[in-house]
């Protein structure tokens, strides 16, 4: 089980809108990023400092529709403001105004993502001079939690795992109650294989926010990979009890039934997650999860 998120997707309930990054599946923890283009609004009116949902995209600005500039200084304002600069392409504007958020609200990761799509070049090693970006960006405003914390993502994202993990234990030493910075570290830890820690990293981000079905899920596949199937077996039911509707739940938990041999459940599971999304087959037959069943004629046809 692939429990790899995109920080932030996973997740599930979240967005995360880099026009540059590509969408790959992370069925395991329940985990899927939807990636938008950047001629789409840039900033959600939903802007949020304290969970992974600042980042959907807007469909109320687009090109026919802008909201009127309005003189209030307040955070909502200011980032609406900054939008519409950067709908016109006034984007030396639009940079000015996410620059003076950002030394106003240090947790504000909308402020961030803004001054990135505006500043960022559309280039192959985009992604890469981002990260330059965000570490000059990060020594004007040390303690800015939103800074460290895209810098955290696009370096998970490119493997750079262990300045990754050193990102999101600065997160963690500032955030220490907020449940996605655990929930990083946490995929950070399962990516490299450490599971023991993936897991208490889960289990602290599950106490502090238990209504993430997604984190339910990603606990469940470190427990899988440590053998731990029972207890596997209640934390994705969890997950699917909060989101049963979520078709990579429902998958998760026939990974689990096939590692721990048993088939019957694990069919019926998996026949559920093809139902919801049908395209889940194709990965289905590669997933090692279900090697043992590879074979199986119930298994092939299920696929087909």
């Amino acid at each position: 089980m692939k429990t790899r998120v995109k920080v932030f997707r996973a997740v599930i309930l979240m967005t995360v809108v880099f026009f540059f990054l590509l969408c790959r599946n992370s069925m395991s923890a329940n985990c899927l990023i939807a990636t938008i283009g950047m001629d789409a609004t840039f900033i959600s009116e939903n802007a949020k400092t304290d969970n992974i949902e600042f980042a959907i995209f807007s469909e109320r600005l687009n090109e026919h529709q802008i909201i009127p500039i309005q003189e209030d200084d307040s955070l909502k304002a200011r980032l609406m403001r900054a939008n519409n600069l950067a709908r016109q392409g006034k984007t030396g504007e639009a940079s000015k105004i996410f620059t003076g958020i950002m030394e106003n609200y240090p947790d504000n990761k909308a402020a961030v993502q803004g001054w990135l799509m505006v500043n960022m070049k559309r280039s192959p090693t985009g992604e890469e001079e981002a990260i330059q970006m965000l570490l000059d960006l990060g020594k004007l405003y040390p303690k800015n939690t939103g800074i460290i914390f895209f810098k955290m993502f696009l370096e998970a994202e490119h493997g750079r795992n262990e300045e990754a993990l050193k990102d999101v234990e600065i997160l963690i030493g500032l955030q220490p109650d907020t449940a996605v910075n655990w929930v990083a570290k946490g995929q950070i830890l399962y990516e490299i294989k450490q599971y023991n820690q993936a897991l208490e990293a889960f289990f602290k981000a599950t106490n502090l926010d238990p209504r993430r079905a997604d984190v339910w899920g990603m606990k469940a596949g470190a427990l899988a990979k440590l053998g731990r199937f029972d207890e596997a077996l209640i934390s994705v039911n969890k997950g699917i009890e909060l989101a049963p509707n979520f078709f990579a739940g429902i998958y998760n938990r026939a990974c689990i039934f096939c590692l721990k041999g048993d088939k019957v459940n694990a069919l019926a599971d998996l026949k559920k997650a093809i139902e919801l999304n049908p395209g889940i087959k194709n990965h289905a037959k590669m997933d090692e999860d279900f090697r043992s069943m590879f074979e199986d004629e119930d298994f092939k046809n299920l696929t087909k």
